[in-house]
């Protein structure tokens, strides 16, 4: 939850009261037997096995696998996608005829087309970053092509009157008004960036969050599972905040951006 006013050290304490309540909550249930271990484990447990495997260092192999292929991912695909939506932007004739097709591939869930990735790219990395590419590309596609249409025709024809270039116009004009639609598309991507990798990984892998995640899974070990959530969960966080102060930084003009 964000607030929009009061100082930074407010909001750190409302959601640490916040934080401190559920684990208390969480691990009262527990230990009067109101719930399980068995079925949600306990925040002492879950800790305990985080700085356990934080000591010997095999959860940070395994972190430093996802982040490689959500990173990998997320710039390939981002730096791709961005090229594709100012070229059909620019070029009616291509975004006509690529459309349907665009928008079928778009469309498929991309579960769906894990299984085809690990066939063709193996069950290393390769398929994870393919798999986290074919996200974020079609993201940063529409995100950037959309930008590209709301530019304000009225400035491009100005500055085309007072004899711009039209690689002028789109460092210019185009590009700084596309920002924010980019940006956009940045933030929802990462964020599935990391989520492809991981269903890649339980899929097939031998390495990774996802594999640590099906492997607790398939052993019924609720604690390990919920030890591989919180490390995803401050891996989203971490990255949210990152493109948020970029984009801040790029776009310091709007106003400020809210980070989590």
């Amino acid at each position: 939850m964000m607030m929009a006013k009061g100082s930074r050290s407010e909001r750190w304490i409302l959601r640490l009261l916040v934080l401190g309540l559920i684990v208390a909550l969480w691990e009262g249930v527990c230990r009067t037997g109101l719930a399980s271990e068995f079925w949600v484990s306990r925040p002492f447990l879950i800790v305990a096995r985080l700085w356990e495997t934080a000591r010997s260092g095999r959860v940070w192999f395994h972190m430093g696998v996802t982040v490689i292929e959500t990173v990998s991912g997320f710039v390939l695909g981002a730096l791709a996608g961005i090229i594709a939506g100012f070229a059909l932007a620019r070029w009616r004739r291509a975004h006509v005829a690529l459309e349907p097709y665009l928008m079928g591939v778009y469309s498929l869930p991309r579960v769906a087309l894990a299984p085809l990735f690990i066939m063709w790219f193996g069950i290393g990395i390769p398929s994870k970053i393919m798999l986290a590419i074919s996200i974020v590309f079609f993201i940063l596609l529409i995100n950037t092509y959309v930008g590209v249409q709301n530019v304000d025709r009225d400035l491009v024809n100005s500055v085309k009157t007072m004899g711009a270039s039209p690689r002028f116009i789109t460092r210019r004009v185009v590009l700084p008004s596309c920002i924010p639609w980019i940006f956009s598309g940045l933030r929802i991507s990462m964020a599935l960036a990391l989520t492809a990798s991981v269903v890649g990984e339980m899929l097939a892998a031998q390495y990774g969050l996802g594999f640590l995640l099906a492997r607790a899974s398939g052993t019924f070990d609720t604690t390990g599972i919920f030890m591989v959530l919180i490390i995803l969960a401050l891996l989203a966080i971490g990255t949210y905040n990152l493109m948020a102060r970029l984009e801040k930084r790029l776009l310091h003009w709007q106003g400020e951006t809210a980070s989590i």
